[in-house]
């Protein structure tokens, strides 16, 4: 029988290929039937890049919606006074309206992303290097370009490393080289990986487990145990033992939870 992976790679994406070469590559290392990645990285920008494999791409509905922190450097185009840069980070921290740039995967329609902290880090010359934590699917380039316009001076994005995705930093990540050299020891379970990013969970009873498997909801009757603090319409990890059955979407009334993903 063929293996089928539970597991994502945490890569170190270098500069150079595209989001879905290494993606694809990754794949090819590991001889899976799919791989996927959450959160794009242009060829250019390096960093952490999460990589799943097989059943793990099911679980990127929560995957690509985990915080993202940057370390970048961004180049003004003109003079500028260090206390007007200062000030104008202050506009963008916290919520702000950006439109997708025309090169991107999604429709150019303004949308609210929050920006949770943004520090410039070091001033050379007319270089600005930041660090900047956000919400997933937030535009650094163009972050810096509205940056440049708000200032009146223009900007660019000069370089950009990103160095987390939620609870995952490059210190956990490997390099291409390092991954063809001993694949097996860089792969982090699903189960791991859930607990790391702090999905709350619902365990079942074993005898639940095929009726889940075959779509039922989970209702209070199937329930071990479950996590406190879950919320009506937060994403959950539905448990038998140590071992992911499916990811799922909590409910106020009748059945516990809604399978949305099941894992084999």
């Amino acid at each position: 029988m063929e293996k089928l992976f539970r597991s994502i790679i945490l890569l170190d994406k270098p500069s150079g290929p595209t989001s879905l070469e290494c993606a694809e590559k990754v794949r090819k290392i590991f001889s899976a039937k799919k791989s996927g990645h959450a959160g794009t990285l242009d060829p250019a920008v390096t960093g952490v890049l999460i990589i799943a494999l097989d059943e793990a791409t099911k679980a990127m509905p929560v995957l690509i919606c985990l915080e993202k922190t940057y370390e970048g450097v961004m180049h003004i185009h003109k003079d500028f006074d260090e206390k007007i840069l200062r000030g104008t980070v202050k506009l963008f921290t916290g919520k702000i309206i950006q439109k997708p740039p025309v090169k991107s995967a999604v429709s150019r329609i303004p949308r609210e992303r929050d920006i949770y902290s943004f520090e410039i880090t070091k001033i050379q010359g007319r270089d600005a290097h930041f660090q900047v934590r956000c919400q997933a699917g937030t535009y650094i380039r163009k972050l810096c370009s509205d940056f440049g316009e708000k200032m009146g001076t223009g900007a660019h994005m000069k370089s950009l490393r990103r160095i987390k995705a939620g609870q995952f930093s490059v210190k956990d990540c490997v390099s291409l080289e390092s991954l063809e050299k001993n694949p097996e020891k860089h792969l982090v379970s699903l189960e791991t990986a859930f607990q790391r990013i702090g999905i709350k969970r619902i365990f079942v009873k074993e005898d639940s487990v095929r009726k889940i498997l075959n779509g039922s909801p989970v209702l209070s009757s199937h329930i071990e145990k479950k996590d406190s603090g879950i919320q009506a319409g937060e994403r959950i990890g539905i448990f038998s033992g140590q071992k992911l059955v499916a990811l799922g979407v909590a409910k106020a009334k009748d059945s516990v939870a809604r399978t949305e993903r099941i894992f084999f």
